[in-house]
């Protein structure tokens, strides 16, 4: 049995708080942002967001995963439950579709972005979202959430077709 033709190519987009609005927020480390707190030795720097990363207590999680390109099938999303993403070390590529009532994600609805070194994304509740995959080779990336919500999805087929993800060269 063969696999299901990609109905739609996407490229994942750099991550700006406004294209990454519908889907969650950002923290960026490595950027002048009001909410972080910075501090400094002989030859460190810190910096730290002062409100909690999710509404909940998180579980820390970490998984590895294969790079981009690669083909979105299937997505899960945690109706309760905010999710943080963060990079251990190279970037990595999330593709998402907004949180609906609909009992599966839709194909058209797949946008891909470039979470880099020093950020982090927090997916809003309901948000449907793929594994993340490494932007330029295999790699592994840490997810802070609670482990329990009633309201979770089991991952799920894209309504209309598989995706494919890519990265700009």
């Amino acid at each position: 049995m063969s696999a299901e033709a990609p109905v739609r190519t996407i490229t994942a987009e750099a991550l700006t708080a406004e294209s990454f609005a519908p889907y969650g927020r950002i923290v960026a480390f490595d950027g002048i942002a009001p909410e972080l707190v910075r501090t400094a030795g002989s030859d460190w720097t810190d910096a730290y967001d002062e409100r909690p990363i999710t509404r909940e207590t998180p579980s820390l999680g970490m998984t590895s995963a294969p790079g981009a390109p690669f083909v979105s099938t299937v997505m899960e999303r945690h109706a309760n439950v905010e999710e943080a993403l963060l990079p251990a070390g190279r970037a990595i590529v999330l593709a998402v579709a907004e949180a609906s009532a609909a009992t599966a994600p839709a194909s058209d609805d797949v946008r891909a972005f470039l979470i880099p070194p020093g950020a982090a994304v927090v997916l809003a509740p309901g948000t449907w979202h793929d594994a993340c995959r490494g932007a330029d080779g295999p790699t592994s990336y840490y997810w802070l959430a609670s482990c329990v919500d009633s309201g979770s999805s089991p991952w799920t087929p894209l309504a209309g077709g598989p995706v494919s993800v890519g990265v700009a060269a």
